[in-house]
């Protein structure tokens, strides 16, 4: 019976997407020099960072709007935006960040992106003051969706406690806490609203965009509640 429901077959659709993910990049890893060893190391690690089809990396905290911190050591936290918001966005054309120096307050507006004209503010996970930010990121935003954990990172902050993370998801928690987004999402698709792509992957442009391709940003900001 379960064969026909739509909401079933889409999630094996996007686990299927998310494990041929991994392999490919396995093998670009394998053809690009790596041994097997090494790739096969990287597969492990990589794929308990999937909670559904959204990467949830270990040793990170995340925000319920979908921003991540990480402790960088010297008392400085880097922060960032997860898997799962930049495939809600999709790609993004610019990035606004604050001004080194500037103060964030946790739950507080601390950037924003921008896709097709259209601007989606993200919350901080933290509190601090601003004491650098990624400049690649300014003139190359696209890195925020290819390695939003990586290369992709925002800013970094000095919190005024060394308890910041408090409160925060991370480890196991972060991944049940994902799991349940995931639900949430799926449970908004619907075949009427052409939430998928024509070969069954996710939307090329967003998947905010797949649910309402007219008002998807007010979806992304309800999401990442801004």
């Amino acid at each position: 019976m379960f064969a026909h429901d739509p909401y079933i077959v889409k999630a094996v659709e996007y686990l299927t997407g998310a494990a041929f993910l991994v392999l490919f990049i396995g093998f670009w890893q394998y053809v690009n020099g790596a041994t097997v060893a090494q790739v096969v190391a990287r597969a492990k690690a990589w794929s308990g960072d999937f909670a559904e089809w959204f990467r949830v990396p270990e040793r990170l905290f995340y925000h319920p709007g979908h921003a991540w911190a990480r402790a960088d050591g010297d008392g400085v936290l880097t922060l960032g935006l997860d898997d799962f918001a930049q495939h809600l966005v999709g790609p993004i054309g610019t990035v606004a960040l604050p001004q080194l120096g500037g103060h964030l307050e946790r739950g507080a507006p601390a950037w924003t992106l921008m896709a097709d004209g259209k601007a989606v503010p993200m919350l901080s996970p933290v509190s601090g003051t601003v004491v650098d930010v990624n400049r690649e990121a300014l003139t190359d935003p696209i890195l925020v969706n290819d390695d939003p954990y990586g290369r992709g990172w925002l800013l970094k902050v000095r919190p005024p406690r060394p308890n910041a993370t408090a409160g925060l998801f991370t480890g196991e928690r972060a991944r049940q806490w994902m799991h349940g987004v995931s639900d949430q999402l799926l449970a908004s698709m619907t075949p009427a609203l052409g939430t998928l792509a024509q070969d069954g992957g996710m939307p090329i442009h967003g998947l905010a965009r797949g649910l309402d391709e007219e008002h998807w940003d007010e979806i992304a900001r309800r999401f990442l509640l801004s």
